[in-house]
This record gives structure tokens, sequence and C-alpha cells, in this order.
């Protein structure tokens, strides 16, 4: 009886060590994390794009959406941001191809309210693309 009471102890208290540890890496680990911007920056030709149409790109092994609207050139990372699946252009709005939500072209979802991730990036005169 007591050899059993004895092994029941031991594996309670090497099961509370190990959960204390694993939560004191979790707590921790966002301090050892560095936080600055890569060095490198890629850089991408978007000037033969033209108005209404979109482009993939892979950045870092992310694809990348980048379209031209309106005179503007705007960029989000191809995932739907819950659900993971790829986003697809069209026209007047981007669409997840595995889920019916609706994003405009500003990246906004009323229906769900949310928002698509882009990365940092800035467009230059000449139509280049630079993803940091």
């Amino acid at each position: 009886m007591t050899d059993k009471k004895l092994l029941l102890r031991a594996s309670l208290k090497l099961f509370s060590g190990v959960a204390m540890l694993w939560l004191a890496y979790i707590f921790l680990a966002g301090l050892f994390i560095s936080t600055d911007r890569p060095t490198s920056t890629q850089t991408f030709d978007t000037s033969l794009l033209e108005e209404g149409q979109a482009t993939y790109f892979f950045v870092n092994g992310r694809e990348l959406l980048v379209f031209k609207k309106q005179k503007q050139t705007l960029a989000f990372w191809a995932q739907d941001p819950v659900y993971g699946c790829r986003l697809e252009f069209i026209k007047t709005v981007i669409k997840p191809v595995c889920i019916d939500i609706h994003y405009e072209l500003n990246g906004y979802s009323k229906d769900k309210n949310q928002w698509l991730s882009a990365p940092e990036y800035e467009l230059s005169f000449d139509g280049t693309l630079y993803v940091y």
C-alpha cells in the first residue's frame, strides 16, 4: 500500500515540476526572441502589373498577394489569417478559396470584423516593391 502511495506521490511531484518548467518557458520565451528587423530586404518588380491584375510572389517560404487597383499597389499575405487557406483576388474583393468571406480591397472584412495581415513593404516610383 505504501509503495503505491509513494509511486503516486513521486509521479505527481515529477509532473508538477515539468508543468512548472513548461509554464516558466512559455512566459519567459518572449524575452529571448529578437525583434530586430531582418537584414535582408527582398525586391520584386511590379512595373508590368496592370490595373485590376494580381500576382503572387514568394517571400521567405510564404506567398504574397500583390495587386494594383485604382493606381495603387497593395500587398497582403496570401493566406487567410484565421483559416489559413489561399486568397484569390477577384476584381472587387479578395476571397479565401475555402470559406465564404469577402475582404474589401483595403483588407478588411465587415462580416467577420477582421483584417488581412500584410508585411512591411514600400513601393518605389519605378514599380519596385521592397518587402522587409
